[in-house]
């Protein structure tokens, strides 16, 4: 089930999630939740909702970390050599 709404910003940047998207995600007041910025706009999770999504990310494309450096330290040798 999908649940959209309409919320208005106020004046110090506060907004008010509505109390039905606040039950299904079983929000309660204190709850700490991270906002970020992607090529798609803002997104608005909680640090479970993150986890369980940077997880499911990782899973869809591992990446080793060592290979990762590897690549960038070649690509920045590569840079070097031409300039």
């Amino acid at each position: 089930m999908s649940i959209s709404a309409v919320m208005t910003m106020g004046d110090r940047g506060r907004v008010v999630i509505p109390q039905a998207i606040r039950d299904a995600q079983n929000l309660q007041a204190g709850d700490r939740l991270i906002v970020f910025e992607d090529e798609h706009g803002m997104t608005l999770m909680t640090r479970a909702q993150l986890a369980a999504k940077v997880h499911t990310d990782y899973q869809k494309h591992p990446t080793s970390l060592a290979d990762e450096l590897i690549a960038e330290r070649r690509t920045e040798a590569t840079r070097e050599q031409e300039h």
